[in-house]
């Protein structure tokens, strides 16, 4: 619901209202997978418990970023072809060795300054983070210690295990990385510009982004390629281990994990 509202809001849509519509068309997709829970949700009850992060949204520097991209554009394709625009829920489907990969980008935001393509790769998230503190620090492998209270670069793993935020977005790194490969596969404009990935947690409303070494396209391909190498050689239960997040609350596996079923138990 709350993916489809910031794929849809305009400064001229009503808030609450947007909500309501978006809520509706997912539940109108998603019928079949709902079945007999249709009649337990309560669409009032939903708007008002995600209207906090919608409104987060709305006050963030990344609407901004999207309103003034927005503005910018008097022409805007279906598919990104080489020029500045805006584009939500882009759809991909790229060819590696061992397969093909396909995927959905939240938002794209191209811009250029002085003939220069920049490209920001935008995915919301609506994970509820506890952060101990609103600011938090990243040491680089230097030694530098950088602090911001909106926005951290993250190597590899996460250099402050206990980090809420360093721990969420490295979960999504492969993600990013695969969306960042796509466009520079599938738009060539766009082979040698400038890509930022921009993770976007609505609550408590902070951005992550990625470093940018993790973005170029041989240390992309070469986390693409591994992942699917280890899920063709995977064939037995042995070969996925049981990781108890907080991810299980949604998980769609729930019922058949006894694992996740007795962690979401536990913290209930």
């Amino acid at each position: 619901m709350i993916h489809r509202f910031c794929e849809r809001f305009t400064p001229d849509q009503n808030v609450e209202e947007c909500l309501r519509s978006s809520f509706e068309e997912v539940v109108r997709l998603r019928q079949s997978d709902l079945s007999d829970r249709l009649v337990e949700i309560d669409a009032e009850a939903a708007t008002k418990d995600l209207l906090p992060l919608a409104m987060n949204y709305l006050r963030s520097d990344l609407f901004s970023r999207v309103e003034r991209a927005r503005s910018a554009v008097t022409n805007q394709e279906v598919h990104p072809t080489g020029e500045p625009g805006l584009w939500s829920e882009l759809s991909f489907r790229i060819r590696r060795r061992l397969g093909v990969l396909s995927g959905a980008i939240d938002k794209l935001l191209v811009t250029k300054t002085n003939d220069k393509y920049e490209v920001e790769i935008i995915d919301f998230k609506t994970n509820r983070l506890a952060l101990q503190s609103q600011a938090s620090s990243v040491t680089s492998p230097q030694g530098n210690t950088r602090s911001s209270q909106y926005a951290f670069d993250f190597d590899s793993e996460p250099k402050q295990p206990n980090n809420a935020l360093a721990i969420a977005a490295h979960d999504y790194q492969l993600q990013m990385q695969a969306y960042a490969l796509a466009i520079r596969e599938l738009v060539p404009s766009f082979k040698d510009s400038t890509i930022r990935v921009t993770l976007h947690f609505l609550e408590p409303n902070l951005e992550f982004h990625l470093a940018d070494d993790l973005l170029a396209p041989p240390t992309c391909e070469a986390a693409i390629d591994s992942a699917m190498d280890d899920i063709l050689r995977s064939s037995q239960p042995q070969d996925f281990p049981v990781n108890p997040a907080t991810h299980c609350r949604t998980c769609s596996f729930l019922k058949v994990c006894a694992a996740g079923r007795e962690f979401v138990q536990s913290v209930s």
